[in-house]
């Protein structure tokens, strides 16, 4: 199953890289990435560290993270095609209709013809975030695999045991943090050339906005590396980056909040 979604994602990527379509290489990275990240819960896991790792879950790091993940996303949920307006919070969308919902926003036609070169500029940042993004789930799939194996062939180490309950712990929180930086990128992606109406001094804040969140996904990369493993702090930097992003949409500096229809995305 899994190979057949890399299958799938490099023939967009190599479709979209020979048409010269930026913004269709974007929108097949964050297709692939949310077909990668709907892996993660369906992967075996032990129920001992599993239940282990849900007493571990209600430190206040995660929570802070949830909450405001909740608010992030019930700031974007006024962007959202009207199909998918009803979130609240973390389960207020069902796992099955994310899929649905980036589909619908990355099939929206965006002219990319001669594009100035600040959507250029953000268009490659943007691309750069969703990489990373596959990148962490990549390594977090192996992992995952890996430590069941050894799990079950009573092979791990009690260090290694301990940090295997940590990594259950984060992936957790990583999983519905990643799914809403996805969302993140496809709504930006949609209002891109809104870009135009900030003047010089606001598009660098942007982009240093956007280069934020491309540091914290390159960070998050090593982290969840199995050189590193670094699992708690993972968790730190995730809600330092939320704290970012909840402060730039609040303040409605976000491309979505530049577009004249503030009520829903047009997906015709």
């Amino acid at each position: 199953m899994l190979l057949l979604s890399q299958l799938e994602a490099g023939l967009r990527r190599v479709f979209a890289t020979v048409n010269k379509c930026p913004d269709r290489l974007l929108t097949a990275e964050v297709l692939s990435c949310e077909k990668s990240l709907r892996m993660w819960p369906v992967l075996p896991l032990p129920e001992e560290c599993c239940q282990e790792a849900g007493r571990s879950e209600g430190n206040s790091e995660a929570c802070a993270c949830n909450s405001l993940i909740s608010k992030i996303l019930c700031e974007l949920c006024h962007y959202l095609p009207a199909s998918a307006c009803a979130i609240n919070g973390l389960d207020g969308l069902p796992s099955e209709k994310w899929s649905q919902l980036l589909n619908e926003l990355c099939n929206t036609r965006i002219p990319t013809l001669f594009c100035p070169k600040i959507v250029l500029e953000v268009l490659v940042v943007l691309r750069g975030i969703s990489s990373q993004c596959q990148r962490v789930s990549d390594q977090v799939i192996a992992s995952l695999q890996l430590r069941h194996r050894q799990w079950v062939e009573h092979t791990l180490r009690s260090r290694q045991r301990q940090n295997y309950v940590r990594m259950l712990s984060s992936v957790g929180l990583l999983c519905p943090v990643l799914s809403l930086i996805l969302l993140l990128l496809a709504l930006e992606l949609v209002s891109v050339h809104a870009v135009h109406g900030k003047d010089a001094q606001e598009r660098q804040q942007y982009l240093r906005f956007l280069k934020l969140i491309l540091q914290y996904t390159e960070n998050l990369v090593a982290y969840t590396s199995r050189q590193k493993n670094k699992w708690n702090e993972a968790v730190s930097l995730t809600r330092a980056v939320l704290l970012r992003i909840w402060t730039f949409s609040e303040k409605k500096q976000m491309l979505i909040h530049l577009t004249k229809n503030t009520n829903k995305v047009d997906t015709g």
